[in-house]
């Protein structure tokens, strides 16, 4: 964010809404609500600084930066169902645009499709961990082995309950949850949904949630 301020502030006398480049618009996008306002109001407080040395025409460059973030930020909210390949295509859109960090709470993982978009996320240094339940990693055709072989960190519980989560967070900014399991019955049968949402609030608990399971489960060992 330091580096988006930065940005703004050398342009404090000629900052041009229609000529701010791909890359600076990128990353306004990637700011969660948070870092959003914590940019305005680093960006206010140094209009004062501006303000009070003189520099004509700070008002108007600040309403050019909040219109800026504000035009930029990144919303989504949507719900999706199956039968039919609407969650699952979701799913893999999601996946193949993450560019940090895929967390994912899944109580199975059959769908060889999604293990692959998976694996592609890991493959180009994308930060990834799964969390599934220790008695589905056995079902036949799950890809949790195959996903901790790619060297994609796994944890599960030890319980005769259910870790019966499904939900994961990208690029910790958008949550995706709902009944829907990673698997092919899922997309071709089964009546499902999933929500997908960048609200600040409920990314947040999800982010909260997978962390404490995280510190609280086991590490996945592969058996030779």
């Amino acid at each position: 964010m330091h580096d988006l301020f930065n940005y703004f502030v050398k342009r404090c006398d000629s900052l041009n809404e229609q000529e701010v480049p791909n890359s600076i618009t990128g990353r306004l996008k990637k700011l969660n609500r948070l870092n959003r306002e914590n940019l305005k109001s680093q960006l206010i407080e140094k209009g004062k600084q501006l303000e009070a040395s003189g520099l004509n025409n700070v008002i108007s460059w600040l309403e050019t930066c909040i219109t800026l973030i504000n035009e930029h930020a990144f919303h989504f909210n949507q719900v999706f169902f199956s039968p039919g390949k609407e969650i699952k295509n979701e799913i893999r859109q999601l996946l193949d645009h993450a560019t940090e960090t895929v967390d994912l709470c899944i109580f199975t993982i059959t769908d060889n499709e999604l293990a692959k978009k998976i694996k592609s996320c890991h493959k180009r240094g994308v930060k990834v961990r799964i969390i599934t339940d220790d008695e589905k990693v056995e079902d036949n055709g799950s890809e949790i082995t195959e996903l901790a072989k790619a060297g994609i960190p796994v944890k599960t519980d030890h319980s005769h309950y259910h870790m019966h989560n499904k939900f994961g967070i990208i690029d910790g900014q958008i949550a995706i949850t709902g009944s829907f399991n990673w698997t092919y019955t899922a997309t071709k049968h089964n009546q499902e949904n999933l929500l997908a949402t960048t609200k600040y609030e409920i990314v947040k608990q999800y982010n909260e949630e997978f962390e404490r399971l995280w510190k609280e489960l086991f590490d996945f060992k592969i058996l030779v």
